[in-house]
């Protein structure tokens, strides 16, 4: 008995780590501070939240998806170009490729480094990878001009993990919404 559950376990937390997103959509039409996560399978769903929304404070974001979850943060508090996103023994470094230039970054985790880049310099509507070494990741908001819906075409190897598909979807869409 104790050999199926621990069986079961195993085959649990590897689907979901290689899990595809689906989409992001606000929890609320008024606010970015929240963020549902959809993935490919509809029992799983996760979620990205402001850790200090009183604060408007927002360096700081934690996220879960079924059981797995972390945090994401500005690595220095007055230097917005680097992020770090730490789940599951997993840090992730997001950085932008040139200095205060948001519209391309790159995500490292380990030795596999993703770009992403948005399509257009003046609309940040819309993202993809820069390279398919590992598959495809396309994003783009799922009506022209509002920012609460984002389609994911998540394409990625399955040895891509769940929490750097997060922070391919979580820093496009944060460089995108109204905050500040």
């Amino acid at each position: 008995m104790r050999l199926l559950l621990c069986i079961f376990c195993l085959v649990f937390v590897q689907s979901a780590l290689a899990q595809r997103l689906v989409s992001l959509s606000t929890k609320w039409d008024d606010s970015f501070t929240e963020w549902i996560v959809y993935t490919e399978h509809e029992d799983l769903e996760g979620e990205i939240v402001m850790r200090w929304p009183h604060r408007d404070d927002w360096s700081e974001w934690d996220y879960r998806v079924g059981e797995l979850s972390g945090f994401i943060k500005v690595k220095w508090r007055n230097d917005a170009n680097l992020w770090e996103l730490r789940g599951e023994n997993e840090i992730i470094t997001i950085r932008t490729v040139w200095q205060n230039d948001w519209r391309q970054w790159e995500v490292k985790s380990g030795r596999i480094q993703l770009d992403i880049k948005s399509k257009w310099s003046n609309i940040l509507e819309e993202w993809y990878l820069a390279d398919d070494r590992y598959g495809a990741f396309n994003m783009f908001t799922t009506w022209e001009g509002d920012l609460r819906d984002w389609a994911i075409e998540d394409n990625l190897e399955d040895s891509i993990s769940i929490h750097m598909r997060i922070a391919l979807a979580f820093i496009p869409v944060l460089y995108a919404t109204p905050k500040f």
